[in-house]
């Protein structure tokens, strides 16, 4: 019953998401394609934008979050690349308590993409958003009744997210409409990307590659002190 009753609910508030920006920052993103870059050109890109990657209030933060160097991922819950690659990400995490992770939700895969990232960022209401984002992660299927099917399989209360998308519609999808806009001006071309210090490395990366990013971003933030 309780099933049945949310995905009631869900039917009808999905008409005031899905109607409403986040739509709209899908189709915009299938609208705009992202500027080429040289690689001194995207070093430029993130110089110029780092407080935006590096320090956005809206994008969520794993790892530790007074650590000596910062790791940031762009992508999307219907990415596969996304999907390999995030348990190496969170191994990385667990294994060195000094990275501060920041997650930019891009979703560029269609509307449910959207609506997971919509769901995901209302989570930090309810302090979930590790385990929610971990868990969405590892879905091979998603779907809108799957979003909220998950949200609830780590402790969520569905229904009381779904609230917090319809109050927070607006901020929400301007959060995500602005790290839109800010891949395409880094030319990302697809997800996973990850930057660190500044360099971007795209694409489902090795753990080795990862590594050398993280060492490489702190020995840029030795030189700087």
């Amino acid at each position: 019953m309780r099933r049945l009753h949310i995905a009631l609910v869900f039917s009808a508030i999905l008409l005031v998401v899905a109607g409403g920006v986040g739509w709209k920052v899908w189709n915009g993103r299938t609208d705009h394609t992202p500027v080429n870059l040289s690689a001194s050109q995207t070093t430029d890109a993130i110089r110029q934008h780092g407080e935006n990657l590096f320090r956005n209030p809206h994008d969520p933060v794993r790892g530790n979050p007074n650590g000596d160097v910062t790791l940031v991922e762009f992508f999307d819950y219907r990415c596969t690349y996304c999907k390999m690659v995030h348990p190496i990400v969170m191994e990385l995490l667990r294994i060195d308590p000094n990275i501060r992770y920041v997650a930019k939700e891009y979703p560029v895969l269609g509307p449910v993409s959207v609506l997971a990232a919509q769901a995901a960022l209302s989570s930090q209401t309810q302090g979930k958003y590790g385990m929610y984002n971990d868990a969405l992660m590892m879905a091979r299927n998603l779907d809108e009744n799957v979003i909220f099917e998950i949200a609830e399989s780590v402790g969520l209360d569905p229904l009381r997210l779904l609230d917090d998308i319809d109050a927070r519609e607006d901020d929400i999808n301007d959060a995500i409409d602005g790290t839109i806009e800010l891949g395409r001006k880094l030319g990302l071309q697809g997800t996973p990307a990850f930057i660190a210090g500044e360099r971007l490395i795209l694409g489902a990366t090795s753990r080795a590659n990862l590594e050398q990013l993280i060492a490489d971003a702190r020995a840029l933030n030795a030189e700087r002190r």
